[in-house]
């Protein structure tokens, strides 16, 4: 393995934990690196270290999931708003429309409209409703008015403050993401580093071993052939997962094939983490419910070929939505 993009950091930190466990048994002092701080990384702190990383990863991961949940709110509670909302627009059309209250009829908003350009004719039915409310009800109307399903306006209005914070947890969730990819970026820095002294170090205190320096891991794929990716295709399967299936790649060199993913509508290469493996001759099919929390919750996934030499290939990205 060596590192090709943010999900191979892992696997090879890995093998260069494996490797420096050989070298410890086979030198006497155990190896130290030196950090970009002038500190000095054992095999532990390589270790300590491999496991920030995941456990950072892992919380950028938590916050994109904890954005995707909101949006998934969002988009379940676009779709109730707007069905009140119309039925509202309804009545006033039907009871109200010789009045001067249809002259403040709003406009319905787009289910695809941002917060403020939804919620400001929602405001506007809500601040309607209850004038309606307190005026001479119209022939065949009974005040307060309720919709079809019970809906008062108290519930709307209620509706539009779960709106509201679904919003703003939409948009916490975010800057988490942000400070926790910035805290991941720095320790995935200080990683390449330690690995890349590693490789330096170890010619010169396993000058006795030359098994352990022909071995040594490599910190990026070497020169070479680059894979062509495979056409794969992802369909939502009840009730929670992506159905993910691919074409078997021709390459003499295929190691393994590797299903990376993040949450939302896009696919992001810094972002994406790998959730499973397969070997060449396993079954052709991934199954993961990753990033499918919720109805209305998306995901991206991306298919990979990987060769022995570490090279690899993407294929087209595929976003899978759990159904509202």
């Amino acid at each position: 393995m060596a590192i090709s993009n943010n999900a191979s950091y892992i696997p090879t930190m890995n093998e260069f934990l494996a490797h420096w466990a050989q070298v410890n048994a086979a030198i006497t002092p155990e190896l130290t690196v030196p950090a970009p701080d002038g500190t000095g990384v054992t095999f532990s702190g390589f270790s300590d270290l491999r496991d920030s990383l995941l456990a950072q990863f892992q919380n950028v991961i938590g916050y994109l999931n904890d954005k995707e949940i909101a949006r998934g709110s969002i988009r379940l509670q676009k779709a109730k708003m707007l069905a009140h909302f119309n039925e509202f627009n309804a009545m006033l059309d039907g009871y109200w429309s010789a009045t001067a209250f249809i002259n403040a009829r709003p406009y319905a908003p787009s289910a695809s409209d941002g917060a403020e350009t939804f919620l400001t004719p929602m405001r506007d039915a809500l601040s309607l409703w209850e004038k309606i409310n307190v005026a001479p009800a119209p022939a065949g109307v009974i005040l307060p008015l309720a919709l079809s399903d019970g809906t008062n306006v108290a519930v709307f209005a209620t509706e539009i403050s779960e709106l509201q914070a679904a919003y703003v947890a939409e948009a916490n969730a975010n800057q988490d993401a942000v400070l926790a990819r910035s805290q991941r970026d720095g320790i995935m820095a200080n990683a390449k580093a330690v690995m890349v002294a590693y490789r330096k170090i170890v010619p010169a205190r396993c000058a006795q071993f030359p098994a352990l320096v022909d071995t040594l891991p490599a910190v990026t794929p070497p020169p070479g052939h680059t894979p062509a990716p495979v056409n794969a295709s992802a369909v939502f399967q009840a009730p929670d997962q992506a159905k993910i299936v691919y074409d078997a790649s021709p390459e003499a060199t295929l190691a393994r094939y590797e299903l990376r993913g993040n949450p939302g509508e896009e696919y992001d290469e810094d972002d994406a983490v790998t959730l499973a493996t397969h070997s060449p001759t396993a079954a052709r099919e991934f199954l993961t419910g990753f990033g499918l929390t919720q109805p209305g919750t998306q995901a991206s996934y991306k298919v990979f070929v990987i060769l022995a030499t570490g090279n690899e290939a993407g294929s087209a990205t595929m976003t899978v939505e759990r159904p509202l």
